[in-house]
């Protein structure tokens, strides 16, 4: 098989622990595309987050981030392809999640105006479960019922994974052609819910991606760790999943790697795939 892109989720795939990309790993990447193989970010993050921890990697690529709710290319941040959430279905969301004493984290595809998220408490409120604490967050604080824009790239939740799902599986009652929700736990803090667009997914994204880069999906290697990775992990023409990874996907996948995200992971399974790379 002919692989043309290479599609590859951040935290516990490419990132280690400390959250950086080795330096083994971005050489190689970098030959890659100097072979003239698509590389794509496709991450739950925001698109800011997602170029801070890119750092390193000095060659221009596209990420799909929040969930594939927005690509942008990394350099110019060009916006190719979206998918939001209409205000009037987000206004719908919020209201419900009060009935459950349950306050969202709320992205929204503000970049340029140097924002990401909208809140409505002060960024250590307890609901958030620290979330809102980490380094880095743009974000602006304002009552729900007055942001207006029809950008919501995603609608997040933090807490005990039984009150997430009681809430989810509420809304896609209610609602049950609205929303795509994507649960993780594969991470630092309990459980996030978020909510999307219906078509909002890492593997819509991607899908929409192949065929503005003109590539059959077939062709794709797709990384990841976490659920929200599944469809991708499942549709793509392999998909790897990181040894580190949740049961649910490694039940899904078609490869397990080898080593884990702290340990070259990526790396050793691309080597496998494509050989030596020399230049």
């Amino acid at each position: 098989m002919k692989f043309e892109l290479i599609a590859l989720d951040l935290d516990g795939t490419l990132l280690n622990r400390e959250k950086k990309i080795d330096l083994r790993t971005a050489d190689y990447l970098k030959k890659l595309k100097n072979s003239s193989i698509e590389i794509v970010i496709a991450t739950g993050r925001s698109h800011f987050d997602a170029i801070k921890l890119t750092e390193n990697l000095d060659f221009e690529f596209d990420i799909i981030s929040n969930n594939g709710s927005v690509t942008r290319n990394r350099l110019n941040h060009v916006r190719i392809d979206f998918n939001y959430i209409k205000n009037d279905d987000f206004q719908k969301l919020v209201e419900k999640s009060r009935e459950y004493d349950l306050h969202p984290i709320v992205y929204v595809d503000k970049f340029e105006d140097d924002f990401d998220i909208v809140i409505e408490h002060k960024h250590d409120f307890s609901a958030y479960n620290g979330y809102m604490c980490k380094s880095e967050r743009r974000f602006r604080r304002m009552n729900f019922r007055e942001y207006c824009d029809d950008d919501i790239l995603s609608v997040c939740y933090t807490g005990d994974l039984h009150d997430l799902n009681n809430l989810r599986d509420k809304i896609v009652d209610l609602y049950p052609s609205k929303y795509n929700t994507v649960t993780s736990i594969n991470l630092s803090i309990n459980a996030l819910l978020e909510f999307l667009d219906v078509r909002g997914c890492k593997w819509e994204a991607l899908k929409s991606y192949c065929e503005y880069k003109d590539i059959d999906r077939y062709n794709v290697v797709s990384f990841g760790d976490d659920n929200n990775d599944l469809e991708m992990i499942m549709n793509s023409g392999l998909g790897i999943v990181m040894s580190n990874g949740t049961q649910v996907l490694k039940d899904n996948g078609d490869l397990i790697s080898e080593f884990d995200n702290d340990n070259g992971g990526v790396y050793f399974e691309l080597a496998k795939l494509f050989g030596e790379m020399n230049g």
